[in-house]
C-alpha cells in the first residue's frame, strides 16, 4: 500500500515541473513584450527624428528663399554693382535649394523604407513568438494528458480499495448490529 501513496506522490512532482515551464514561458513572454517595445520606442525615435529634419529642411527652404528674395529685391532697388556676384550667388542658392528638397524628399523616402522594416521585424519577432509559445503549450498539454493517463489507473485502484474497504465496513457494522441485537 505504501509503495502505491508513493506513486500517487511521485505523480503529484509533476505539478512542479508544469510550474516551472508556466514560469519559463512567462519569461520568455515577458522577453518578446520588452523586444516589442523596445522595437516601438525605436519606431518612436525615428519619428521624432523624421519630424526633427523636416523642420531642418523647411527652415533652411525658408532661409534660402528669403535670400533669394533679398537679392531680388537689391537687384530691383538698382544695386547694379556685383550684379554678377549677385547672380552668381543667387543661382548658387537656387541649386542649394533644389539640393535641400531632393535631400528632403529622399530622407522622407529613406525613414518610410526604415519604417516598414522594423514595423515587418516587429511582426517576425511577435510571429515567432506566438509560434514558439502555441509550439510549448502543444507540448505541455500532451505532457499534461500523459500524466492523467498514468493517474487514472491509480485513481481506479484508489476507488476500488475504498469501496472494498466501505464494503467491509458496511459488513462490520452489519454483523454487530446483528450479533448485538441493535
Amino acid at each position: 500500500m505504501d509503495s502505491f501513496f508513493d506513486k500517487i506522490t511521485s505523480k503529484f512532482g509533476a505539478g512542479d515541473a508544469i510550474k516551472a515551464n508556466s514560469e519559463a514561458e512567462a519569461k520568455e513572454l515577458e522577453k518578446a513584450r520588452e523586444k516589442a517595445n523596445e522595437l516601438e520606442k525605436a519606431v518612436s525615435d525615428m519619428r521624432r527624428l523624421s519630424f526633427k529634419a523636416v523642420e531642418t529642411n523647411e527652415a533652411t527652404t525658408q532661409l534660402v528663399a528669403s535670400a533669394i528674395e533679398k537679392i531680388e529685391e537689391f537687384r530691383a532697388t538698382g544695386g547694379s554693382e556685383g550684379s554678377e556676384e549677385l547672380t552668381k550667388i543667387a543661382a548658387e542658392l537656387e541649386a542649394l535649394k533644389a539640393t535641400v528638397e531632393s535631400s528632403f524628399k529622399a530622407s522622407g523616402e529613406e525613414a518610410h523604407m526604415e519604417n516598414v522594416r522594423v514595423y515587418r521585424n516587429v511582426q517576425a519577432a511577435v510571429i515567432e513568438e506566438l509560434k514558439q509559445q502555441s509550439e510549448a503549450i502543444a507540448i505541455q498539454h500532451l505532457h499534461i494528458e500523459k500524466k492523467i493517463r498514468g493517474i487514472k489507473p491509480c485513481a481506479i485502484v484508489a476507488l476500488v480499495f475504498s469501496g472494498i474497504s466501505m464494503v467491509g465496513v458496511a459488513v462490520a457494522l452489519f454483523i454487530l448490529i446483528s450479533h448485538f441485537g441493535f
